[in-house]
């Protein structure tokens, strides 16, 4: 399969796919612009939130408000106003910002963090509940990034992109919990290197290579690749499910160098397709909503 692209748009680089189940909307991030954006597919128009600054992840809450993890802060994004949640995170590291992020089915928001000059061991994985404070899940991360649950909450997919392997653990879905670190597939040997991911509703991944052309589909019970997606840049960043059926994949990319965009002019575009599989509703902070 092949993926097509979306629309007559083009991110530095597009990150951390959101698909808004109630009002039809993908959610986007173009990191270095400081930007979240959003396509309404009902009336196919798109728009833009300016932040100031870079721009990790984002996602929904219960009420259809919008978190971000931004350089060093994660905050609240309502009715025009800038709520911070978790604030001065990593402030003494001043190369180091935030990367990417995703809910957990309680509502927590785990982010994680990189150094842009390629430093290594200097990022951490966080876990934020809502009302209470941020903890540290991991530490000594060089580039944080995609991450997801097995369906049954209790397996933690987790990577780092220059560790060559994406990681399990054992997840307590009451506390917030990880143990239990372990490899899980090996892509050493893949083109690219895995960046952002989702699972799909068979409980298999899908993740996006950055300088791969690809997002691959892989079990992680037998680690081992069952499907691939191709697409028409190099480096791809992620990837989630959304549309009427939730049987879209839409996928991220980002522009790349000079070669990049003189080769592969789609580069930093959004892709999408069908692979003949759904996935679930994106997780939001705070829980559902009641």
């Amino acid at each position: 399969m092949t993926a097509d692209r979306l629309f007559d748009l083009t991110m530095a680089l597009g990150e951390g796919p959101v698909w808004d189940e109630r009002h039809h909307t993908l959610y986007w991030v173009d990191i270095p612009e400081g930007q979240i954006w959003r396509h309404n597919f009902t009336d196919n128009a798109s728009h833009h939130t300016d932040l100031g600054e870079t721009v990790g992840m984002c996602c929904l809450t219960p009420a259809g408000d919008m978190v971000a993890a931004l350089k060093h802060d994660i905050v609240l994004l309502k009715n025009g106003e800038r709520t911070v949640l978790a604030g001065g995170l990593e402030a003494d590291l001043p190369d180091n910002r935030f990367n990417d992020g995703k809910c957990d089915a309680a509502g927590r928001l785990l982010a994680g963090t990189m150094d842009t000059k390629g430093q290594q061991r200097r990022g951490k994985l966080y876990s934020l509940t809502q009302g209470q404070p941020v903890v540290t899940l991991e530490k000594d991360i060089t580039c944080s990034n995609g991450l997801g649950w097995s369906p049954d909450n209790k397996t933690m997919y987790y990577i780092d992109t220059p560790s060559g392997y994406l990681w399990g653990y054992d997840y307590d879905l009451d506390t917030g919990a990880v143990t239990n670190r372990r490899p899980l597939i090996d892509y050493t040997k893949e083109q690219g290197s895995f960046d952002g991911m989702c699972v799909d509703s068979e409980g298999m991944l899908w993740v996006a290579h950055w300088g791969g052309y690809c997002v691959s589909r892989w079990n992680p019970e037998t680690g081992k690749k069952i499907g691939e997606v191709k697409v028409p840049a190099p480096c791809v960043t992620s990837c989630c499910f959304g549309g009427t059926h939730m049987d879209t994949l839409f996928i991220t990319t980002a522009r790349g160098g000079e070669k990049e965009r003189t080769d592969y002019p789609l580069s930093g575009s959004l892709f999408a397709v069908k692979p003949g599989v759904t996935g679930p509703t994106a997780n939001r902070f705070g829980g559902a909503a009641t």
